[in-house]
């Protein structure tokens, strides 16, 4: 598995270091280390997620039953949103064909994905290669350190700013109902992900919800933590 990963946070009014600042005051502690369990083939992905889940005291994944059925993006989505609420924070409402169109254009270009230039308060973008999605949620989540498998460029220490930002814009506590964009394009290395998600943007419209995604668990997910 090989990846390039960079993130990036911004918000109107302010861009870089401050805002980066902000969103990482506002989200759950992240781990002392990469998770790096040995990677397993052919069976590599939820198994290794899992380990890592136990490590922080949080239950397994469980997808929904329609999961083969969903996009990679639609699939993205749902790892990201199953990362929060499994965690105990709210999960972001749904995909906009709007930031779709925006995270598609940073998956084609290998880079963060561009914000829109207004109808937001603040937010943050990322982006990976990877041989799956649930890979890049791996990285984004479990493995976003110094030296980790996604050579996060702006991590190269601990305790860089850089460090873990993928998963604190995953877990971003700032904001009230949040809207994300996901786009995906394949590559000759690895599919190439990117996700938006913002706060003060329109819920209008949403092309893929997760009240609708919802119905496809036997179980409402929640907050999980083990014993």
């Amino acid at each position: 598995m090989s990846a390039v990963s960079v993130c990036a946070v911004s918000g109107l009014g302010g861009t870089g270091v401050a805002s980066a600042l902000q969103a990482r005051l506002s989200s759950l502690p992240n781990p002392p280390v990469n998770c790096d369990p040995a990677p397993t083939s052919p069976t590599w992905g939820v198994v290794n997620i899992d380990a890592c889940r136990a490590k922080e005291r949080v239950g397994p994944l469980t997808l929904p039953s329609n999961w083969g059925a969903l996009t990679r993006v639609e699939q993205g989505f749902v790892l990201i949103d199953l990362e929060r609420v499994n965690r105990g924070l709210p999960p972001i409402l749904g995909l906009s064909a709007s930031l779709d169109r925006l995270a598609k254009t940073g998956a084609v270009r290998h880079s963060d994905p561009p914000f829109p230039k207004s109808g937001f308060n603040s937010g943050g973008g990322i982006w990976a290669a990877s041989g799956s999605v649930v890979a890049a949620d791996y990285m984004w989540m479990y493995d976003d350190g110094p030296h980790g498998f996604d050579m996060n460029i702006v991590c190269t220490h601990p305790g860089e700013a850089g460090c873990w930002m993928h998963r604190d814009i995953i877990l971003w506590k700032g904001g009230r109902n949040l809207v994300a964009g996901g786009g995906m394009t394949p590559t000759a290395g690895g599919d190439s992900y990117a996700y938006l998600v913002l706060s003060g943007h329109s819920t209008a419209g949403l092309a893929f919800t997760w009240a609708y995604e919802l119905r496809y668990f036997a179980a409402k997910p929640h907050l999980e933590l083990l014993g």
